[in-house]
């Protein structure tokens, strides 16, 4: 005859088999996360950069991040564009129980917080694994990550959290999570803890004095993109910051076009288009990274679908390329460091001043005359400079007859001064010398051009 077990007995059996599985499954998730981030020890970097002469928007010091080597055989390391610096700047990189090797800037990215590193692979004395990179998609809300890094100098370190979001609310995509970022991370992986592949760059965190728990990464595949076309010999810059877009009630930046400033030739784009999809191949195009995205690589023959006056029409043309980072010059002059003027401010200006002061040292002579970061350059020694070129001429001019430079300038005013007001300064020429690569054309033109003067050096570094 067949006992009847009691209901209690029953239900328990029926429950227990859930129960285990549920229990293996934390665990196998468990072990997946300290698997990740012991296989990061092989292939994630610390990176230490010193930069004596900064562009804006960069400092001097030392500082220190993560990378991750995406190219062993090349020696290529990827890293956020704040780690590697975009002014010229001195690089080591070093493994896991391994001694500091010199790096190089390979590429630096104008549009996202990312660069390209590289280091002699046979001085290493190792081939690193190369991570998994997940190149298609970005990881749904609640998906468990791992940030791996050097948070304040604790290296080789890895915390964890989850996926929050997508967001464009500080300009570019990023991937939003609670994982802990801080200083020292920046640059190092993202990492899915369920498949073990990298989902993003860590880059950034929101002041911890007001927030908790948010903090972002670049979206691999944005790096992917840069670091497939490195591969391919293409250039991967983004298009320049020609266009300028609205930004909605919600703060959320469009791709409804406010101005234009491409140049004769280029696409033509105008105030008021909204910007709808990539044509061949076709792409639908969500947001301005989307656009970034799906250009690189594709300048020369760009053809869009826009709405232009309720009506959806085709533009077709080229789109000029972001200048190189990595190959941006500078003048220095008597401590101040004098370049380009930044996107952001050329062409908002009547006249447009090529020029602007970048970085001005303590105690410099430049500090003397009171010149300030963000001034514009008008005119040296009576004559207008619209180019570095044109600058280097008239200040080795100036310190061939051992005479002072006379700079006008556009500065940055106040409601009772003025928006804009214009400053006269004087500057004793203590020294003049090229930063970046010496062998641009324009430079070695202007080298040429007074022959009596002093050898050009480069920056060292970068």
């Amino acid at each position: 005859m067949r006992s009847l077990l009691p209901l209690s007995l029953s239900l328990s059996l029926l429950l227990v088999g859930p129960v285990l599985a549920a229990t293996n499954t934390a665990a196998d998730a468990e072990k997946a996360g300290e698997d990740a981030f012991e296989d990061a020890k092989n292939w994630t970097v610390q990176i230490r950069t010193s930069v004596s002469r900064p562009f804006t928007q960069d400092q001097t010091g030392s500082f220190q991040g993560a990378g991750m080597v995406v190219d062993a055989r090349r020696g290529w390391v990827l890293t956020n564009k704040h780690v590697a610096s975009s002014s010229y700047s001195s690089l080591t990189v070093t493994f896991h129980g391994g001694a500091p090797l010199p790096a190089q800037r390979l590429y630096v990215d104008p549009h996202l917080d990312l660069a390209v590193i590289a280091y002699d692979p046979s001085a290493a004395g190792r081939t690193p694994k190369e991570p998994q990179l997940d190149c298609d998609a970005s990881p749904p809300i609640g998906h468990p990550v791992g940030a791996f890094g050097h948070p304040w100098g604790f290296r080789f370190t890895g915390t964890r959290g989850i996926t929050s979001a997508i967001t464009s609310r500080l300009g570019p995509q990023m991937l939003q999570t609670d994982a802990p970022i801080n200083s020292g991370n920046s640059g190092g992986p993202l990492i899915s803890l369920v498949t073990g592949r990298v989902v993003g760059i860590n880059t950034a965190s929101m002041a911890k004095d007001r927030t908790e728990g948010i903090s972002f990464a670049v979206p691999m595949p944005y790096a992917c993109a840069i670091v497939d076309l490195l591969r391919k010999g293409e250039d991967p810059s983004p298009p320049a910051g020609l266009v300028d877009f609205a930004i909605d009630e919600n703060e959320e930046p469009t791709l409804v076009v406010a101005r234009s400033r491409l140049p004769a030739g280029a696409i033509d784009l105008r105030a008021g288009d909204e910007l709808l999809a990539l044509r061949s191949p076709d792409r639908a195009l969500k947001n301005q990274s989307d656009l970034m995205h799906a250009l690189r690589g594709k300048l020369d023959d760009v053809t869009l679908s826009v709405r232009r006056d309720g009506a959806e029409v085709t533009v077709h043309g080229n789109w000029p390329a972001a200048s190189r980072v990595i190959e941006r010059q500078g003048l220095w002059i008597s401590g101040a460091l004098i370049a380009e003027s930044e996107p952001m401010i050329r062409g908002q200006v009547q006249g447009s001043p090529s020029l602007m002061i970048h970085y001005v040292q303590d105690g410099s002579a430049a500090q003397a005359q009171d010149l300030q970061e963000y001034d514009l350059v008008l005119t040296a020694n009576g004559r207008p400079v619209d180019s570095l070129a044109t600058l280097q001429t008239l200040a080795r001019e100036a310190e061939t007859s051992k005479s002072e430079m006379s700079l006008m300038l556009l500065r940055l005013g106040s409601v009772r001064s003025g928006l804009f007001v214009y400053q006269t300064r004087t500057l004793p020429l203590v020294d003049v010398e090229v930063v970046g690569p010496p062998d641009a054309p324009e430079m070695k033109t202007a080298a040429q051009a007074v022959v009596s003067g002093p050898e050009l050096s480069s920056q060292p570094g970068g």
